[in-house]
């Protein structure tokens, strides 16, 4: 899997500038800025869709002080977090359903929750006790990273440092659309390799037997 330089080469490439780091520490206006830019933009990349790799659950840690007037419970939220995802029901996961059950599964709404500040760091309120956070956690390693995000990161990050570097005044929106674009490209192939769970079968087949 490609390094953190080797995709801010990546970056590089894609706003027309043929010049390539070694070393984020280098002194040279691509390696400041792709150092200035770099985890940020890997951190926006993973907020910005719930990625397999970066995909985590935590079972939640409740806080003594809760400062919500609208939600019971207040946990803690982990420290790698960078995006809440869902409180996942303890009863019905999503896509689970027991096989030999020939009743519809119920859809269940999904758990309300708000991410809060609680003074000393963030906090997430619900109704749910005990609670499980689905969430996108801080990725750093690059070995772990998906191919489509590295590309992703690679727009993203594109967008970023073309103000400073690029010729062309429209290379960071170009850069942006192309992002936006993969991001899509991401959302499609999840749906297309999403596996749903046990499904019960319709009433018209158990009729029938």
């Amino acid at each position: 899997m490609p390094s953190v330089v080797d995709i801010c080469n990546m970056a590089l490439s894609r706003i027309g500038n043929s010049q390539r780091i070694n070393d984020l520490s280098e002194a040279s206006i691509q390696a400041e800025q792709c150092s200035l830019f770099y985890e940020a933009s890997r951190d926006f990349v993973l907020r910005d869709f719930a990625w397999g790799f970066a995909t985590t659950y935590a079972q939640l840690a409740e806080v003594e002080v809760n400062p919500s007037p609208l939600f019971p419970y207040a946990y803690a939220m982990p420290t790698d977090c960078l995006k809440a995802r869902q409180i996942v029901s303890a009863v019905f996961p999503d896509g689970y359903w027991p096989v030999d059950v020939c009743v519809e599964r119920p859809i269940l709404p999904a758990i309300p929750f708000r991410v809060i500040n609680g003074g000393s760091g963030k906090l997430i309120v619900t109704q749910a006790s005990p609670a499980t956070l689905e969430y996108s956690a801080r990725i750093e390693s690059p070995e772990m990273f998906d191919p489509i995000f590295v590309s992703a990161l690679a727009w993203k990050l594109g967008s970023n440092i073309a103000p400073a570097i690029a010729r062309e005044p429209n290379v960071a929106q170009a850069c942006e659309s192309a992002y936006q674009a993969q991001i899509a490209q991401a959302i499609a192939q999840d749906l297309n390799e999403s596996a749903p769970g046990p499904q019960p079968q319709s009433s018209f087949i158990t009729g029938r037997n």
